[in-house]
């Protein structure tokens, strides 16, 4: 059935369709109309790019902080060296 034919229906036609136990198969269903259907919650706002974000971030902080311990390392075996001479 297309969405034109949807706008003739009634909500209570629409309900019997496309909620739990509706005679429209859930492939013929849209995300929203599958979450709907089965009690699940939509998705947040962010969801795709969420854990994105967060690991863009976290990755130059992880590498400045590697950088900056083996900056420190090779600065105090420098000094070890240059200090036993």
């Amino acid at each position: 059935m297309s969405d034109e034919a949807d706008s003739s229906l009634s909500a209570s036609q629409l309900r019997q369709r496309y909620l739990k136990g509706g005679t429209a198969r859930d492939d013929e269903l849209s995300a929203a109309q599958l979450r709907a259907r089965h009690g699940i919650a939509a998705n947040p706002r962010e969801f795709s790019t969420s854990q994105w974000r967060r690991s863009v971030l976290a990755s130059p902080l992880a590498l400045a902080a590697f950088v900056a311990a083996v900056i420190a390392a090779f600065a105090g075996a420098l000094y070890f060296v240059l200090a036993g001479r």
